[in-house]
Parts: C-alpha cells; sequence; structure tokens
C-alpha cells in the first residue's frame, strides 16, 4: 500500500549533481557514396561513406573563460550546406565510379521505401497502381536519356581526340 510508494518514492533517493566534461573534438571529413536514404527528396540519395581523413582536433571550451566553444555553427537552421542540387548528386556519382544503373537502381529503390511509407501512413488510398507505374518508367527513362546524352558526348568528344 503506502508503505511501498514510500518506500519506492524517487524523493527517498539522494540526489547526486551529475557532470560530464568534453576535452577536445576531433573533425573528420567522411567521403559520400551513393546511399539509400528514403528521405532525399528528389534524385540519388547519397551517404557517408566509411572511409575518411582526420582534418584538426578543436577544444571545445576555452578553459580560461569556462565557455564551451561553438565550432563553425552560424545559424545552422537557415542554410545547413547540405542540399545538393539532383544534377550534382548524379555528376558526383559518375565521378566516384558509378554507373547510370547503380544510381537508377538507388533512385527507384529510394522511390520504393518512400511509397511504402506513405502506404503505413494511409496516404496511398488515392494513387492508382497505373501513377505508380509511371513513377518507376520516370525514374527509367530519365536515366537512359542521361547515359545516351552521356555516351553521345563521349563518342564525339573521342572522335575528336
Amino acid at each position: 500500500g503506502t508503505e511501498d510508494k514510500k518506500r519506492t518514492s524517487p524523493s527517498l533517493y539522494p540526489r547526486t549533481k551529475t557532470s560530464v566534461r568534453f576535452g577536445r573534438v576531433d573533425v573528420r571529413e567522411y567521403e559520400l557514396t551513393l546511399g539509400d536514404n528514403p528521405s532525399c527528396s528528389n534524385g540519388p540519395p547519397l551517404t557517408l561513406d566509411w572511409s575518411y581523413q582526420d582534418i584538426v582536433n578543436l577544444p571545445l571550451a576555452d578553459e580560461s573563460e569556462g565557455k564551451f566553444g561553438c565550432i563553425g555553427c552560424k545559424d545552422r537552421h537557415r542554410n545547413n550546406g547540405m542540399g545538393i542540387s539532383e544534377n550534382k548528386r548524379i555528376e558526383l556519382l559518375l565521378e566516384w565510379g558509378h554507373t547510370y544503373e547503380e544510381i537508377m537502381q538507388a533512385e527507384m529503390i529510394k522511390l520504393k521505401h518512400q511509397l511504402l511509407r506513405e502506404r503505413t501512413l494511409g496516404n496511398l488510398k488515392s494513387v492508382q497502381k497505373e501513377n505508380i507505374s509511371h513513377l518507376f518508367e520516370s525514374i527509367r527513362m530519365k536515366y537512359a536519356v542521361r547515359k545516351a546524352s552521356y555516351n553521345q558526348i563521349r563518342g564525339v568528344a573521342g572522335r575528336a581526340a
């Protein structure tokens, strides 16, 4: 009854003040690669690769003034520098050795997961199967056109050399 509540009441336990301090931060620069994140709004998703370079080690606090440092923070919410256009994503992925087929597959998998999310939320009731098929076909066509254009440009450049 009431005695059980008193025994387990948090107010009966002594409060201890805990804190954590960090002395420095190691900044690493990770490479990007083809990803699978369905939250990507347009184009193929990018993700961090496992390989990285150590850039710099920085102190987190100014010990003399007791202030915590903020490394490179301006207004993070206004422009976080994370937006990369669809064309730039594709260009980067091709430079990194990915094929049009790999990029197209990643974008189709992303679309599939986006549609599954919508179904889970109950938002796919009004979407017809034909419309969903059209979405996948438009991705196939987009990459077929891009690949043909790329091959044509590469062929012209190869003949000129």
